[in-house]
């Protein structure tokens, strides 16, 4: 499990390591801050676009070395990425990097399941989210601190060497157990069919939505609206990165016993914090305080949306677990899209904490009605999935 966690790790670094380099990518290539910007948002689209491409074409290739080939796509991503001369070609390799994306976390998350023991698989995809909060806590961090020393070239070039001891190690550790990433592409995409699936990826884009309509203008609430001393920021996201990873522990933790469970209390929670938030922005350890728990609630649900997509999609789980992927990759362009309205329409920072609430307490919706539908399916049929869920 380690050894997909790395994987993750680098992966998801990846992703997020322009974010704290954009200044020195900007001056280095001769372009705006707002152009290198734009590296963020095309990387999203790629995995919103590529992920289900990827995993579509790819469902006859054995699982381990699916994981061993896309690292390398990966490793080659950061490679052009570290020695492009132009912005052009550094927006190719980020294209490089995104296209596997969803599919690799896919792949990692259906590995991990198949790999837990019986009634522990919730918590064996925590544990390659944990991967993701590690990138957000550790990686960007440390790619900026790398940056700052040398160059954000060098950046790219340390995770695309790291990217492929990982590959390196999943060859060595990862067990073959002969099982592709999916039957074939018709059969992964009937499951699609399935109201489990489509509500709760549904419910993802909403919920994920409701997520990155605060954490995109997480630092302006802090600091504009509850006057949070500026010098004190760092220190509260890093507290906000470890919440995540308590959250991301509890969630796994209470998809283990029932991943419809634990998404109804943990949307509804998250919508209630968000909600709160609201009262509490104005005060300086209000906010921060909400912050935190934001943050943990935040990633107590991921787990139990990946969950409840793997159980309901058991026979076929690679590209349901993909559109999931890219579902969160939709949300979060429409959250930040969204929060950025809720202030330009005169509302104030302090109103993207009700729009939050309101894109979660709809995702929350929703997946209280994919519950209650699950629950009036036949006993047979539910014990059928659970089993098939467990022989993934």
């Amino acid at each position: 499990m380690a050894v997909l966690i790395l994987a993750i790790f680098c992966v998801g670094t990846a992703e997020l390591a322009p974010s704290g380099m954009l200044g020195d990518l900007a001056a280095d290539l001769s372009v705006t801050i707002p152009t290198a910007g734009l590296l963020v948002t095309v990387y999203a689209l790629t995995v919103v676009v590529g992920g289900p491409i990827v995993t579509a074409v790819s469902t006859r290739i054995r699982r381990k070395y699916l994981l061993v080939a896309l690292l390398l796509v990966s490793v080659a991503g950061n490679v052009v990425s570290s020695l492009a001369p132009t912005f052009g070609l550094l927006v190719v390799g980020r294209m490089l990097t995104a296209v596997i994306h969803g599919t690799f976390l896919a792949v990692c998350v259906v590995t991990a399941g198949s790999m837990a023991d019986e009634g522990r698989e919730g918590s064996a995809v925590a544990a390659t989210q944990l991967g993701v909060n590690l990138a957000t806590v550790l990686g960007v961090p440390l790619g900026t601190l790398v940056a700052q020393q040398l160059n954000w070239r060098a950046t790219f070039g340390s995770v695309a060497v790291l990217a492929l001891v990982a590959a390196a190690l999943i060859l060595l550790v990862i067990p073959d157990d002969g099982r592709t990433a999916g039957s074939s592409a018709a059969h992964e995409l009937r499951v699609l069919k399935d109201w489990q699936v489509v509500g709760t990826v549904l419910a993802t884009v909403l919920c994920s939505g409701g997520m990155f309509t605060l954490i995109t203008y997480m630092v302006p609430l802090l600091t504009d609206v509850g006057h949070f001393p500026s010098a004190w920021v760092p220190a509260v996201l890093v507290a906000y990165g470890l919440g995540s990873i308590a959250g991301n522990t509890i969630g796994g933790r209470s998809a283990n016993r029932s991943a419809d469970a634990a998404v109804f209390r943990q949307s509804w929670t998250l919508a209630a914090v968000c909600l709160l938030y609201w009262f509490a922005a104005p005060s300086a350890i209000g906010t921060a305080v909400f912050l935190i728990l934001f943050s943990m609630a935040t990633f107590a649900l991921i787990p139990g949306l990946q969950a409840k997509v793997l159980s309901a999609a058991a026979d076929a789980p690679t590209l349901s677990l993909t559109v999931n992927m890219s579902a969160f990759g939709l949300g979060a362009a429409l959250g930040s899209w969204a929060g950025g309205q809720v202030i330009d329409q005169g509302f104030g920072t302090r109103a993207v904490t009700i729009g939050a609430a309101a894109f979660t307490a709809l995702g929350a919706l929703l997946l209280t009605q994919t519950v209650r539908a699950a629950r009036r399916r036949p006993k047979a049929v539910g014990s059928e999935t659970a089993t098939a869920a467990s022989a993934s």
